[in-house]
């Protein structure tokens, strides 16, 4: 027999004392009946978790009771998967079990309290009533009076009813089917999980690199997901911007622990990757435990020599516009960039997800050392980048205008002269690039071709000789004509 399954939007209600099922006995269904955790994280603190666990189910009405979910669940995304159910009514109950709630909840409770005594070293104990307990300080009327201030300690006979050990989930249901254990699943989607990349770029004196890539998984959910299967939503999702004080409220329930790194290094075994829509996926080859405060660190690919070119560019500190020129500058420092092209014959060819891309060279004696970093914007497969790591500090350059003509009102005539400096014991290429202010231009003269980057920029590429230098000389026509 084909099984019929529901999918029902859970509706939120928080705090109802009853309910349909009021007198329903609770079916505790906690993390030890947990038959599967299938985890979807995004990039921007958002997961959608399904988790299924096995219920013992009365025919007719249940009330069911999902003990252990994030802490940071968004209640109105909930739905429950199971077969031949109805929901009738669902609570989510994040009124924990800690010392600030039990005070609030015992407010027009009588309580004992003690006061320990210094100097005799006695316990005098008491009774009195909780008339309140605003901003976590209780105001008790005992027979003599009332304190605001009550020195000792407050000891509860009783718990407040209401309160629980962990987030939960309680769900009226009506089982159309037999008696007996099913699998239910609860999905829903939470804060507090999220993921990001990290790269390593290892060069070589071949003129490739190595390229490791790894993902950081961070939970701060409230909750361990064991044995979870996970994949990985590369891509920003639109979220409606709105106030979840759930969420805040969780938030300050956190409890103050230390995050624990547990890394992972699975060379051999990389997480498989596939569209979806317009996001990437990738799943986690197997299974892994994320424990609440934890970062984890698992590897993403290992590519191996993977080709790049690297590039000096400069911007002309040079403003050339119609009537405002900048005149000169003593000193500039090109960007060193490294570019990568995604593709299979350069050592690529994969989606690659936005991360931190750090590079490491060895130095004369073999010790590696950092170079820089930048971040990569995720990198769709036949896509190029260029990533800026600094400043060269042995390249630079000085330069004026040497000559400025107004032909008409409209039209002027620039001539610019460009020392680049090359200290390095190697020869190297410069490209170096003027803008022209939006202003339409044409070049008259230059000692070296320029080519049209845009519509307002030229662009020289320039061979400097080891321990050398070039003069680069042009003369340029701008007009306002058309603009």
């Amino acid at each position: 027999m084909n099984k019929k399954y529901t999918l029902s939007l859970l509706t939120l209600s928080l705090f109802v004392p009853g309910g349909l099922n009021a007198a329903e006995p609770e079916k505790i269904v906690d993390n030890t009946k947990t038959t599967g955790i299938e985890l979807s994280i995004y990039n921007n603190n958002l997961a959608f978790v399904k988790d299924t666990r096995k219920v013992d189910l009365e025919k007719g009405d249940n009330k069911i009771a999902f003990v252990g979910v994030s802490s940071q669940i968004r209640p109105e995304t909930a739905m429950l998967l199971g077969n031949n159910l109805k929901v009738v009514e669902q609570n989510y109950n994040y009124n924990l079990l800690t010392p600030d709630n039990i005070l609030r909840n015992s407010v027009g409770q009588k309580v004992k309290t003690a006061l320990y005594n210094e100097q005799t070293g006695q316990t005098a104990y008491d009774t009195a009533e909780i008339i309140d307990a605003s901003y976590g300080r209780p105001v008790l009327k005992f027979d003599y009076g009332i304190e605001t201030d009550f020195p000792g300690r407050i000891i509860y006979e009783n718990l407040p009813e209401g309160l629980r050990t962990k987030p939960t989930l309680v769900v009226d249901v009506k089982n159309t089917d037999k008696t007996g254990d099913q699998n239910v699943e609860l999905a829903y989607l939470t804060s507090g999980l999220s993921w990001k990349a990290d790269y390593v770029a290892d060069l070589r004196k071949d003129d490739t690199l190595s390229l490791n890539g790894w993902i950081t998984l961070k939970n701060e959910s409230g909750i361990d997901y064991d044995n979870a299967s996970v994949q990985l939503v590369a891509g920003s999702v639109n979220q409606v911007s709105a106030v979840q004080p759930r969420v805040l409220m969780a938030r300050n329930l956190k409890m103050a622990a230390g995050a624990t790194m547990d890394a992972t290094v699975e060379s051999a075994a990389m997480p498989a990757s596939e569209s979806l829509g317009d996001y990437y996926l990738y799943t986690l080859p197997v299974k892994t435990s994320i424990k609440d405060k934890q970062t984890k660190q698992v590897s993403l690919m290992e590519k191996k020599k993977v080709k790049y070119a690297k590039e000096y560019k400069m911007q002309s500190p040079l403003y050339l516009g119609y009537g405002i020129n900048e005149t000169e500058f003593s000193k500039a420092n090109p960007r060193v960039i490294y570019k990568l092209n995604n593709i299979q014959a350069d050592g690529l060819g994969e989606a690659l997800p936005q991360g931190t891309i750090r590079f490491f060279e060895s130095d004369a004696k073999c010790n590696t050392q950092f170079i820089g970093e930048n971040h990569l914007n995720q990198l769709a497969v036949g896509e190029k980048t260029e990533l800026n790591l600094g400043q060269a500090f042995d390249i630079f350059a000085s330069g004026k205008t040497t000559a400025s003509t107004r032909i008409s009102d409209e039209i002027s005539e620039t001539s610019v002269e460009i020392t680049l400096n090359n200290a390095k014991s190697e020869a190297v290429e410069l490209v170096f690039e003027q803008s022209f202010g939006g202003l339409n231009w044409d070049m008259i003269s230059e000692s070296l071709k320029s080519e049209k980057k845009n519509s307002s920029t030229a662009s020289w590429t320039v061979k400097l000789p080891a321990n050398g230098r070039e003069v680069l000389k042009y003369k340029v026509r701008l007009s306002k004509k058309g603009l």
